[in-house]
């Protein structure tokens, strides 16, 4: 069978100049057509036997194959890259390809320099073997006959008699090159049974040469016309080359070669040879030698046996398509790796409507939630309203979870939250119930100054209503959790907290924030509107709720600056805070929110904000009762204004638009409820997502994985010539101590177990706003509850579907729930060199926050306490500066990243994958190399490297970009890529990078 592979799929708009019509192959003795359109063969070719030794060849030999076998196709719809403009053509290059000749233009030829810009838009990969390796093909033995007839295929009849050569014995075996093709102006690659064949629109040839009809085995000219002056364009369809054991396929100037296994051997003295078979056979033996020089010129070996160096699995195949998708190859990888990386991703991912943000975190939390949102009882057919429906790989999981109509779960938990994700989506009782629900809760309270009569005497009373039960947090938050200096124990917490905006710095900079400054205002006085304001007062009266959090923004500490944990801990007793902040009751108010528990003045509280505490105290006494009312009951409007009707929403959406730079959301219904579901039932929809996707061989192979960087993080301790023996020592001890959980935490599958988490909230199908104030009671009842409780380690801080990681150093723990284990971070069927620059950088990234400027002041047992000697300490100081000094100098739309803010998630990036590279490498050496992926044209080395960069592929407004500079504890994302390939120097070997180019500066900033 042939297939017509002029119009290859990914270039729709190629015109096709000759019609794909149903040809049969010229027989023997018919008269050759001149020239043959592109030959389509309905019905297999039958198989021919090979001619024994001693027989007379066929003349011309039909074209046969190999009895049994299956016809096969090589893929030509994957590029490689292009060369660069000015570049010297390589000789071969580095990766073996076919010119993609589908769109006229010449072939450059060897050693010219590339046209600028290439004329050609793609490379076409065919380095890939056969699909049938185990065929073998090859001229006979002995005293057999090379058979060739002379002839010209379109002036004369094909049945001329042929011309017998003699062979030596094994001269069959010894012609080790099958094919010479030029390639021209076009061309159509078919491969029948173990053949493989070319189409020639154009090719350069002597025009004195009548090309010979070698035997089987041989270069096949099968179209030829000849008729004096420029034949050599008139050569229209040229190379048969059957496929052997294997071959490669290399291109140096304008030629194609194919190589066949084994060496070149010599054929002998040219005896009774044609004029054509000399030169051809000089031609052939000068370019084996001419290619032979290239590669080790250029370091290339290329495999005998293609098909034991690829991976030519289904999943290898898909994945190769999608990283190349991905790539730029029109980038230096030595000047922008990101770019390189993630160009062509960019490229196909725009924003979808109604996002500010979009990357792989995003598309697969999106396919975990459409599970589950399945699994939970909704149809999974998107809202046909909602013109900005986008479908994406990862909400898929989720949201057929939830929407199981046949949902029937034995636990009360799961059981719990389904009824809540209904009520969520239950938009007809939403719209009926308005703002009623939030204004009674308000009256509830003791009313509000905006919408009508208040308590003027109830300061106190409503500060412990809306910071106690419904867990809004005015002036300053507080919480139970472990105690940072005594891991054994849980402890009273607060900190500041009370500003609505994601930054003290919208509200301090005024001038590059004034856009939402406006549209925070806007929002507040709509609220207020919506809830009963009067419209003459409600905006005045919501400036001065702004006002106020402007102050409090003053005496906020910024981020940056609350690095140094073990500055910022302070312990003292409820009498000693009462001391620092005479303004609140404090024992009133704690027991108050941590009720039923029995507290007094000795309670132990560690406080991370005296200053601010000190300072918010003294505030809270000079301003006005009517505003400390307004704004403390505007916290909790805000808290649960998204548990009401579309009113609220479109105003939210307004907000956002400025905020983040999203136009108006177009996250469908069900999606929102599933991220309420995740926040409020996170466990119990956890244990639906992992019963139905988990692969319980995936937690195994995880395990396995962190234990082989944690073994390479240790053995780079040895290399740090900074760092003395004991504090070395200790790090050692600190790394085998981290406590790893992966997948789900073991309870959520144990029906018993999981309800007894959820017992004592009540959830109902009819209220929303109802079970979310619910949900509000009772986190503040198991939070009360943890107090007199030793920690629990087990205790996960993130749900299962979550596609993220953490490290917890108050327990040397790191955790990688299952969203995370999916690809591209991890797939059992993936190359482990994608594997490993995918969860196995996540996996040290997350273990090397047990070393970055926060975590390493935490022992292996959890405990905040010095252990590193002093002359480690400093060395650690002055390798983090320059880290910091590094990113300092990263801009985003004219703003620098802040390098102090972003100190530990960039020493975390740079050692995990430090880290993951080392343990990959180690991995080689115990196993030796893997298979290539196809067509990628990089090396596995490499390819970690780019698995690694395509993880942080994303695109953003410029507003959410702003924002996150701000906010974000992490670089942008491609400076988490450019920032830690360019201290590395397995990357800048691996990818070749000069020194003094932009990947690879010669200033390496290197912590760990």
């Amino acid at each position: 069978m042939w297939r017509d592979l002029s119009l290859p799929s990914h270039y729709p708009n190629v015109e096709r100049s000759v019609p794909a019509l149903p040809l049969p192959l010229p027989r023997r003795g018919e008269t050759c057509p001149c020239p043959p359109p592109y030959p389509n063969v309905e019905s297999p070719v039958p198989a021919l036997p090979l001619p024994q030794r001693g027989e007379t060849c066929p003349c011309p030999p039909p074209y046969p194959t190999a009895a049994g076998t299956t016809p096969t196709w090589r893929d030509l719809s994957l590029p490689s890259p292009l060369p660069q403009c000015g570049e010297i053509c390589p000789c071969p290059p580095t990766t073996p390809t076919w010119r993609d000749l589908s769109l006229p233009s010449p072939l450059p030829q060897r050693g010219e320099i590339c046209p600028c810009p290439p004329t050609t838009p793609t490379w076409r990969d065919l380095s890939l073997p056969s699909h049938y390796p185990n065929v073998e093909r090859s001229v006979p033995e002995g005293d057999g006959r090379l058979c060739a007839l002379k002839a010209p295929c379109c002036s004369s009849v094909c049945g001329e008699s042929g011309t017998q050569h003699p062979v030596q014995e094994g001269d069959g075996q010894d012609l080790k090159m099958y094919s010479l093709a030029f390639s021209g102006e076009a061309f159509d690659v078919n491969i029948c049974g173990d053949m493989m064949m070319s189409n020639y629109k154009r090719a350069t040839f002597e025009d004195d040469d009548v090309p010979d009809i070698p035997a089987d085995g041989a270069a096949s000219p099968d179209c030829v016309e000849v008729s004096g002056e420029g034949d050599g364009q008139d050569l229209k369809m040229y190379s048969l080359a059957f496929s052997g054991e294997a071959f490669d396929v290399n291109i140096c100037g304008d030629m194609m070669v194919g190589f066949r296994k084994g060496g070149v051997h010599s054929l002998g003295a040219m005896g009774r040879r044609t004029q054509l078979e000399v030169i051809l056979t000089g031609l052939l033996l000068v370019t084996v030698l001419a290619l032979f020089g290239c590669a080790v010129s250029l370091g290339i070996r290329y495999s005998t046996d293609p098909a034991r160096t690829l991976c030519l699995t289904e999943a290898c195949i898909t994945v190769s398509s999608k990283i190349i998708e991905a790539l730029d190859r029109s980038v230096d990888p030595c000047e922008d790796f990101y770019q390189y990386a993630c160009g062509g991703w960019m490229k196909k991912n725009p924003l979808p409507d109604g996002r500010s943000r979009w990357s792989t975190f995003n598309s697969i939390w999106d396919q975990n939630q459409a599970i589950l949102k399945h699994l939970l009882g909704e149809s999974s057919e998107p809202d046909s309203s909602n013109s900005c429906w986008v479908s994406h790989q990862n909400q898929t999981i989720l949201k057929h979870l939830l929407e199981n109509t046949t949902f029937n779960s034995s636990s009360e938990a799961e059981k719990k939250t389904q009824h809540y994700y209904l009520s969520c989506l239950n938009e007809q009782s939403i719209e009926e119930l308005g703002a009623q629900p939030l204004i009674d809760l308000i009256n509830k309270i003791g009313g509000w100054n905006i919408t009508g009569p208040w308590d003027k005497d109830n300061f106190m009373e409503v500060l412990k209503t809306v910071s106690g039960p419904y867990r809004a947090m005015p002036f300053f938050t507080i919480y139970v959790s472990v105690d940072p200096k005594n891991s054994n124990s849980n402890v009273i917490q607060l900190d500041q907290s009370g500003l609505f905006l994601p930054s003290r710095d919208y509200y301090l900079n005024k001038t590059a924030n004034e856009k939402v400054l406006t549209a925070y205002l806007e929002y507040m006085a709509e609220l207020g509107m919506l809830l009963g304001g009067d419209h003459n007062t409600t905006r005045a009266q919501m400036q001065q709720i702004l006002d106020f959090e402007t102050t409090l923004a003053n005496i906020t500490v910024p981020q940056d600056e609350r690095r140094d944990e073990e500055k910022i801990y302070h312990k003292m007793t409820v009498a000693d805070l009462q001391t620092l902040a005479p303004v609140i009751n404090w024992l009133d108010y704690l027991s108050s929110a941590l009720s039923p528990l029995d507290l007094n003045d000795t309670e132990l509280v560690v406080v991370y904000a005296r200053e601010y505490l000190q300072q918010v105290s003294e505030l809270i006494n000079k301003t006005d009762k009517s505003l400390l009312n307004n704004y403390m009951i505007w916290n909790l409007v805000q808290k649960t204004a998204s548990s009401l009707d579309q009113r609220f929403e479109n105003a939210q959406d307004k907000l956002l638009e400025s905020l983040y730079g999203t136009k108006k959301s177009c996250t469908p219904r069900w999606q929102t409820c599933i991220g309420n579901t995740d926040d409020t039932l996170g466990f119990a929809l956890g244990a639906l997502f992992v019963k139905a996707t988990f692969d319980k061989h995936s937690k195994e192979i995880a395990e396995g994985m962190i234990n082989e960087i944690r073994s390479a993080f240790k053995e780079g301790l040895d290399e740090l010539s900074w760092m003395d023996s004991q504090t070395r020592q200790a790090a050692k001890e600190k790394a085998d101590a981290i406590y790893d959980m992966i997948g789900f935490p073991d309870f959520i599958l144990d029906n018993k177990d999981l309800d007894d988490i959820y017992d004592g909230y009540d959830v109902s199908e009819d209220s929303f706003f109802q079970n979310m104030l619910n949900f509000y009671n009772f986190s503040a009842k198991v939070m009360a509850d943890q107090l007199r409780k030793a920690p629990n380690k087990d205790q996960w801080s993130m749900t299962p579907p979550t596609v993220n990681a953490y490290y917890m150093p108050t327990k040397n723990g790191i955790v990688f729930p299952a969203g995370i284990l999916q690809a591209p971070f991890y797939a059992r069927d993936h190359p482990k060199a994608l594997n490993f620059g995918g969860i196995g950088v996540v996996m040290g990234h997350e273990l090397t926050h047990a070393f970055d400027d926060q975590g390493r002041e935490y022992d292996k047992d959890g405990n905040l306490r010095p252990w590193w000697q002093n002359s480690s300490l400093e060395a650690f100081k002055n390798r983090t500066a320059c880290m910091e000094e590094q990113y300092t100098q990263y801009t985003i739309n004219a703003e620098h990243i802040n390098g102090k803010q972003t100190l530990g998630e960039n020493i975390a990036d740079n050692g995990g994958l430090k880290a993951a590279y080392h343990a990959y490498r180690s991995w080689l050496q115990r196993n030796g190399e893997e298979k290539l992926l196809p067509a990628v044209g990089l090396n596995n080395h490499q390819l970690f490297f780019v698995g690694f960069a395509q993880v942080w592929c994303s695109v953003r407004t410029p507003e959410s970009a702003h924002e996150g500079l701000m906010t974000d504890p992490h670089s942008p994302p491609k400076f988490r890529v450019i920032g830690t390939l360019s201290n590395s120097k397995d990357f800048a070997e691996h990818f070749k990078c000069p020194t003094g180019s932009p990947m690879n500066s010669g200033q390496r900033c290197e912590v760990w």
